[in-house]
């Protein structure tokens, strides 16, 4: 490759080592890399930009945090990373807040430490327990959020659990249960998952909305709904197609990033919507 050249998004994904989703989801999150887009608006990765990324690869499969290395949208490099190795932690998750009642807080504990251990049929029992042993209320910040962003943060860091399907089933499965009980058909909130793979994240942060005072429902349709603002929960495969929607009050993954809510945004802002969508909400 010249100096001249550029690579669309699958031909950088090759030369780095990183999937085309990883490549968005750093985009989008820590506004880095920035490629230029085509007229037809695909990307166009540098020369610079797919070194770039090779070395940012390497340092994430080794154990640093891609938010320890990107900031302000800039790669900031170890001085020294020959011998020192940064273990991969669930920081996210572990900043969650603590539910009320020592068997919830030491039940959310044992869930983060056997993801980050990666004892999938570990977190699978706890979330089983989390079910029968904790009250509804507590089910959230005790079991359902820690998984969702725990999983998202093996899966930013390259490191996916080969079960990571069958828990985010798990975290559907229940977070729709508790939702019943806020079933309305007027909400003052739909929230729409960007993909078949968001639709736990979108009934888990429905219910959040709910538990905090808010009437939001789930949109299970495929166009968008137009009776209500909507939360878009998730990345699109194709983020242009609601970048200028109106009836976009905002949007949120699991673990957020620059200029999108998150769960912990969610469970720390009490009656009141996060920044992100509020400012969205407002334009």
């Amino acid at each position: 490759m010249s100096a001249t050249q550029s690579m669309n998004i699958n031909e950088a994904s090759k030369a780095c080592g990183l999937s085309p989703s990883v490549l968005r989801i750093w985009e989008l999150r820590y506004g880095w890399p920035s490629p230029k887009r085509k007229p037809n608006g695909y990307r166009a990765y540098n020369q610079h930009q797919v070194q770039e990324l090779k070395r940012a690869a390497e340092l994430v499969k080794n154990g640093t945090p891609i938010s320890a290395l990107i900031i302000d949208g800039l790669p900031r490099w170890p001085a020294d990373n020959t011998h020192k190795r940064i273990v991969a932690g669930l920081h996210l998750a572990k900043l969650l807040p603590k539910p009320r009642g020592v068997l919830e807080a030491k039940l959310q504990d044992e869930l983060v430490e056997n993801l980050e251990r990666r004892h999938a049929l570990h977190v699978k029992e706890l979330l089983q327990r989390a079910c029968w042993s904790v009250r509804p209320d507590d089910e959230v910040l005790t079991a359902l959020a820690p998984a969702l962003i725990g999983l998202d943060e093996l899966a930013q860091v390259e490191r996916p659990l080969p079960e990571d399907d069958q828990l985010r089933a798990l975290v559907l499965q229940r977070a729709t249960q508790l939702l019943r009980r806020y079933r309305t058909d007027t909400p003052s909130l739909w929230v729409v998952p960007a993909t078949s793979r968001d639709v736990a994240l979108a009934n888990l942060s429905a219910l959040i909305l709910n538990q905090r005072g808010h009437t939001a429902q789930v949109w299970t349709q495929t166009d968008r709904p137009t009776s209500a603002p909507y939360l878009l929960a998730g990345e699109p495969a194709d983020a242009t197609t609601t970048r200028f929607d109106r009836r976009l009050a905002g949007r949120l993954t699991a673990i957020g990033g620059k200029g999108i809510s998150s769960l912990l945004d969610l469970l720390n802002v009490g009656p009141t919507l996060p920044t992100p969508i509020m400012a969205v909400s407002a334009n």
